[in-house]
């Protein structure tokens, strides 16, 4: 299995491989402001990277691999899922770039473990207010399998994550396949998922920041 990636400068179609014994990469994230870049291995180690002079650091995990990752809108925090873990953490960089000094610390989703009786989280996406985390998880019971889970969060500094509620897709036994939000959506967070029954959905989550609830609508093709 090939133990690189590569930098791509597209105006002048050049690429440039990183080799730092990656072998076995399963997951890349840049974060919002390009400074750094984050490259998990299907091993439970993962790598942040600052961009500038391409200089990584490496953290191991002993909750399984990375399953999900996703930074805040400013590019100074990362979220991420593993695969034998209820907990997300979240890395906090400590300075600015480029430097790599961070913390890391556990987010509690408690009702994921509570309500649902998940095995485990998939998937995690973060909208561009930095107000919205979508969440998908393995197994269930029979009233919480393959939902979405979607939580308020807050930083101040610290992360903090509150059950707002659950979506359903459409069909058969669905389960969320793969989803994202459109960053660029001014009325509030919009969501996208498409899920194992064939239906691509979109959810905008109105809500005011005061209030701090949101709406769920379906726009289904």
């Amino acid at each position: 299995m090939d133990s690189s990636f590569t930098i791509w400068d597209v105006s002048q179609g050049l690429g440039t491989p990183i080799r730092r014994g990656l072998g076995g990469i399963s997951l890349l994230k840049w974060s919002p402001t390009g400074d750094y870049f984050f490259a998990a291995k299907f091993d439970g180690t993962f790598y942040l990277w600052e961009t500038n002079t391409w200089t990584s650091e490496p953290w191991s995990s002993t909750s399984g691999f990375v399953t999900g990752a996703t930074w805040d809108p400013d590019g100074h925090i990362i979220l991420i899922a593993f695969s034998g873990s209820l907990t997300l953490a979240s890395i906090h960089f400590s300075s600015k770039p480029p430097s790599l000094d961070a913390h890391l610390l556990p987010v509690e989703l408690p009702e994921i473990t509570t309500m649902t009786g998940s095995e485990g989280i998939e998937k995690i996406a973060w909208d561009a207010s930095g107000e919205r985390l979508a969440v998908s998880y393995k197994g269930g019971d029979d009233n919480y399998k393959g939902l979405v889970a979607i939580y308020d969060v807050r930083r101040t500094p610290l992360i903090s994550a509150s059950l707002v509620g659950f979506i359903r897709g459409p069909g058969e036994n669905p389960k969320p396949i793969a989803f994202s939000f459109h960053d660029k959506f001014k009325q509030g967070p919009l969501l996208s998922v498409c899920w194992s029954s064939g239906f691509c959905c979109t959810y905008p989550l109105i809500f005011h920041s005061y209030v701090r609830k949101s709406v769920f609508f379906c726009l289904m093709r």
